[in-house]
């Protein structure tokens, strides 16, 4: 079985016309190069050398296999690389998944940062609606996605990072003036919402209910995005994701403290029968992080105006 050692010392060998030099350059002793051209010799079934007076003369067969080693050794040497690389974790391709909320939001920031300190690394962002990034985590087309939880599926894995809700509204509403809104706040105030059929809509009704105050739906929507761009336009007020509303300040949307708490789950999903990358498990890692920072920030006050 032919060795890669010994392929080093038949091209040193080659290179420096003398076992002495490729000695040297190999950093081992004169009898160990010998050894090692000796056993390849025997592995190939034909001589590489005539030992004429001493020195070692190259055959045509010889010459004519030096070509091969050398790139059979780049090679080598490449894949040597490419694996030291992946194990630092600097190349690589990731194909991530998500809501249309997220794709312009905090993980393509995320997702900036990441790829800047590791600029060998690849990546594919799709953002889709719930029920087509699952069915793409299912088929095993994309390694990660991020999405509305929970997710009832044998071949999907998945973990939970809660948010807490933010109210949004014009700031040209009245009650922008304050800092922190309540269900009496908003008593019979119209309110943009979620769709009927969705567990954000009756987290909030259940807060308005248990206050004993007039829960006043206008507008249901399916994304945060929408209600967000509606609210800022003075339509009404909504309880949504701080990582959406986030994306709206621009556009005159006021953010503010909404009480009770009223926790909005991000799920992060996973091919369930697919061992997870290097890169994967760091941008993910870095993402937590991110997103711990965004909370915190919000809950000192940071990120929300007045």
């Amino acid at each position: 079985m032919i060795r890669l050692r010994q392929l080093e010392a038949f091209r040193a060998v080659m290179q420096a016309a003398s076992v002495t030099q490729a000695a040297e350059v190999l950093r081992i002793s004169q009898p160990a190069v010998s050894r090692l051209i000796a056993g390849f010799e025997q592995d190939i079934g034909f001589p590489l050398f005539h030992r004429r007076r001493g020195r070692l003369q190259p055959t045509p067969e010889a010459t004519f296999l030096l070509g091969e080693v050398e790139r059979a050794i780049t090679n080598l040497d490449h894949i040597g690389q490419i694996a030291e690389d992946i194990r630092n974790r600097r190349t690589g391709h990731l194909r991530i998944a998500c809501l249309p909320g997220f794709g312009t939001s905090l993980l393509p920031q995320v997702l900036a940062q990441f790829l800047i300190q590791r600029p060998d690394i690849t990546v594919s962002l799709q953002p889709r609606h719930n029920q087509r990034v699952q069915e793409w985590i299912m088929a095993q087309q994309y390694d990660v996605g991020f999405a509305e939880v929970p997710v009832e599926h044998p071949a999907i894995e998945f973990e939970t990072l809660h948010v807490r809700c933010v109210a949004v509204l014009s700031e040209q509403h009245p009650l922008a003036a304050r800092k922190v809104l309540t269900p009496r706040d908003l008593d019979g105030v119209p309110l943009i919402t979620m769709n009927r059929d969705h567990p954000h809509f009756h987290a909030v009704r259940l807060a308005f209910e248990r206050a004993g105050v007039h829960f006043n739906v206008r507008v249901e929507t399916r994304q945060f995005a929408s209600a967000c761009i509606i609210a800022s336009e003075g339509v009404g007020v909504s309880i949504v994701s701080p990582i959406d509303a986030e994306e709206y300040t621009h556009r005159g949307l006021a953010i503010r403290r909404f009480e009770p708490a009223l926790p909005f789950g991000l799920g992060i999903l996973y091919p369930a029968h697919r061992p997870r990358s290097l890169i994967l498990a760091e941008f993910v890692a870095m993402f937590r992080d991110s997103l711990k920072r965004f909370q915190m920030e919000a809950a000192s006050g940071q990120r929300l105006a007045g």
